[in-house]
């Protein structure tokens, strides 16, 4: 089974169209991609199909729950427990994803190009799974974060996907900014799993595939 290129290459493909998306669609229109993506990532990893239903149930969910609030009122009480649900539905099936994905990881006998291409994968998943928490306490707390005017077009709605994976990458280019405790509690957290799953992780997978391949 050789499917986490083809992952891959639709999670790098999802990343870089993200926000050209959110340009010309409502935020909540992006769920429907994410739910697609992640799906294929449980189909791809998950060769005797023990998880796949879970994963559909969860993509379901989402779906319906993003469906309501786009025929609801924005103002309205509904529209917001709507939007909420939707957003953890959606960071409980990608963190359910990236678990299918290191299941898959460390269940292998031996580490070939394929189970590379995993952990990258993971590693892509974990910046999707922290953007949609930062987009869920947005919602529960619109002043979270702060958008440089002069750096950021569109200051009213910061780019919270981008603001992951620079976080997960530890750029920190300061043009958004996390301002609640929570907020800055969660870009840590982001920052020193990213820096210690590449330092540990990533090294020791491509460590054992070495070793495997001598």
């Amino acid at each position: 089974m050789h499917n986490c290129r083809f992952l891959l290459g639709s999670l790098v493909v999802l990343l870089v169209a993200f926000p050209f998306l959110e340009d010309v669609a409502r935020p909540l229109w992006l769920i429907l991609p994410l739910a697609g993506v992640f799906v294929a990532a449980v189909l791809a990893v998950d060769a005797e199909r023990l998880y796949l239903h879970r994963a559909l149930i969860l993509a379901a969910i989402q779906v319906g729950l993003t469906a309501v609030s786009l025929i609801d009122r924005e103002e309205s009480v509904s529209y917001r427990v709507a939007v909420v649900l939707a957003l953890v539905a959606t960071a409980v099936l990608i963190l359910f994803s990236t678990y299918c994905v290191l299941r898959y990881v460390l269940r292998a006998r031996t580490i070939t190009q394929d189970q590379i291409y995993a952990g990258i994968c993971m590693y892509l998943m974990l910046g999707f799974a922290f953007g949609a928490v930062f987009y869920l306490i947005t919602i529960l707390d619109p002043n979270s974060f702060a958008a440089n005017v002069q750096l950021v077009s569109r200051a009213d709605r910061p780019d919270l996907m981008y603001f992951s994976f620079v976080t997960l990458a530890t750029l920190g280019y300061g043009d958004i900014t996390p301002r609640t405790n929570i907020a800055r509690s969660l870009a840590v957290v982001e920052a020193l799993a990213g820096m210690l799953y590449i330092a540990i992780f990533m090294a020791r997978l491509v460590s054992l595939r070495s070793e495997s391949a001598e």
